[in-house]
């Protein structure tokens, strides 16, 4: 089973505010993904992040949690939304709920599917 993509979202864009500085950037952004050739779509959010951006946000908060991050040197929507939607294109699984957890985790690790 492969994954259909569906939507992108930039929610706090959509309200007219714009990136003045791709440089200097943290957004959250959803994505809405299927399965191929069925009905449905699951959302899935992460937060799009520049190393600046990032090292403002530790001077507010002492710990972050970095799972669904993605991190950038300049956040132009376009180019994430191009990058992620040729990402999740080749995720393959048995199952929807077994595509899901590998689109959910975006990166990959060398033992999280080891089954020997």
């Amino acid at each position: 089973m492969r994954a259909h993509m569906g939507a992108f979202r930039w929610p706090d864009l959509e309200l007219g505010r714009s990136i003045d500085d791709p440089a200097h950037a943290c957004e959250l952004l959803e994505v809405y993904v299927g399965p191929q050739g069925e009905p449905g779509e699951e959302r899935f959010q992460l937060t799009v992040c520049t190393p600046s951006a990032l090292a403002d946000q530790l001077q507010r908060h002492s710990f972050l949690i970095g799972r669904h991050w993605l991190f950038v040197p300049e956040l132009h929507p376009a180019e994430v939304t191009t990058w992620l939607s040729d990402r999740i294109a080749v995720l393959e699984a048995p199952t929807w709920s077994e595509l899901a957890e590998k689109i959910g985790r975006i990166g990959a690790w060398e033992f999280e599917d080891y089954d020997g």
